[in-house]
């Protein structure tokens, strides 16, 4: 009876172990916030968002369309991200130097309630010749899962690299 006691109890302790390792993270919606973003972010230009940036004016149609589709959902304020650099800076100066950029890997940290550390290993291309750089920093998000603030932003060079 005492072997199947300690049996039963070996068993239940790795049923819970088990459960525990595999129940979904409470942050998940917000990484994946995150990551779209950094995706967004990183990737392209593509010929939309090219097209875009053809169009004459600071902020013309095309490129609110595309911003309200693609930054909208994830930002609580797109207009004061816009505004301060914080979507398409990178993606404006790739269009202009003729470069590609693409996320390589994206690596995302819980660092406390809503606050969460990223890193994200960028391909930058351009006639054929490509390079890496790590671009990381910090972001908050709010109670809704929309991104707040974008902070301690280090681009690894990459707005110098994307000047050459």
């Amino acid at each position: 009876m005492k072997k199947l006691s300690v049996k039963l109890l070996l068993l239940v302790s790795i049923m819970i172990l088990a459960v525990g390792c595999s129940a979904p993270k409470e942050s998940d919606e917000n990484v994946q916030t995150i990551q779209t973003f950094l995706k967004n972010e990183f990737t392209g230009p593509d010929d939309e968002l090219k097209s875009a940036f053809k169009q004459d004016g600071a902020f013309p149609p095309e490129l609110r369309e595309y911003v309200e589709e693609n930054y909208k959902p994830l930002m609580m304020d797109w207009e004061d991200m816009l505004n301060t650099n914080h979507i398409l800076f990178y993606q404006r100066m790739a269009y202009e130097k003729g470069y590609q950029l693409k996320p390589i890997h994206i690596e995302i940290k819980k660092d406390q309630d809503h606050a969460y550390e990223y890193e994200v290993k960028v391909e930058y291309e351009k006639n054929g010749e490509s390079n890496t750089t790590t671009v990381s920093g910090r972001m908050n998000l709010n109670d809704d899962g929309e991104i707040v603030t974008i902070r301690n932003m280090d681009d690894g060079g990459l707005l110098e690299k994307l000047n050459q």
